[in-house]
């Protein structure tokens, strides 16, 4: 599976952009979008922003709000199918990465 997520740093970057990451995910697996995101900032990316541990995980605080194809939902309660996948943050205002203003 290959995951698009949106990348941006206001203090580094001049403009977004989506860094690629190869996952092995397949339909099985029942993978969160918050699971993938948490895997990929322990294994391969540590630079990777979102918000996590400080999020409820049961679908109630909010506070992990992404796009994933195009869809709004939470990470904590999205399923990956094994498809490719984009995440986007949940609105415009962008303070890095996938964490958006409250």
């Amino acid at each position: 599976m290959t995951a698009k997520i949106f990348r941006y740093d206001p203090t580094v970057d001049k403009q977004p952009y989506y860094a690629e990451y190869q996952l092995d995910v397949k339909k099985d697996d029942r993978m969160t979008v918050m699971a993938m995101l948490e895997y990929i900032a322990e294994n391969i990316d540590g630079t990777l922003s979102f918000f996590s541990h400080s999020a409820c995980l049961h679908g109630i605080c909010g506070r992990c709000g992404v796009k994933c194809n195009g869809k709004a939902g939470l990470a904590c309660q999205i399923v990956l199918d094994g498809e490719n996948v984009v995440i986007d943050p949940i609105r415009k205002d962008v303070v890095k990465d996938l964490v958006v203003r409250n």
